[in-house]
């Protein structure tokens, strides 16, 4: 019985201290976030042909390695749109934003046919 509980104790602590460390310093989080906010402005320039303000943004640390930036098209602040990234590539992995919107993406062969 005791030993059970001790056991329990000690995966609680561990899985507490494991979700709790590995988090990035704000210094990081705003370094990553200054990278991040040009790359997205050029993927909404290039496959929606619209510019972006991006407004906040959150990074999924420890559980996904993800960053999303939100914002909206400049002009058009009712528009919700983001953009997800891969980290510490800062690769884009997602676009969101409502469907009439996010319809409107180019094709890779309208991108690059230019």
């Amino acid at each position: 019985m005791i030993t059970s509980i001790r056991s329990g104790l000690i995966f609680i602590i561990l899985i507490t201290i494991l979700t709790g460390c590995g988090g990035l310093s704000d210094k990081e989080e705003q370094d990553y976030y200054q990278r991040a906010v040009p790359i997205g402005q050029e993927y909404f320039k290039k496959y929606y042909d619209v510019e972006v303000e991006f407004t906040e943004f959150y990074i999924n640390i420890p559980m996904s390695s993800t960053m999303v930036l939100k914002g909206y098209p400049k002009g058009d602040p009712q528009t919700k749109i983001s953009l997800s990234f891969y980290l510490p590539s800062l690769e884009i992995e997602t676009a969101g934003g409502p469907g009439e919107f996010i319809e409107k993406r180019k094709r890779e062969a309208e991108v690059n046919s230019k």
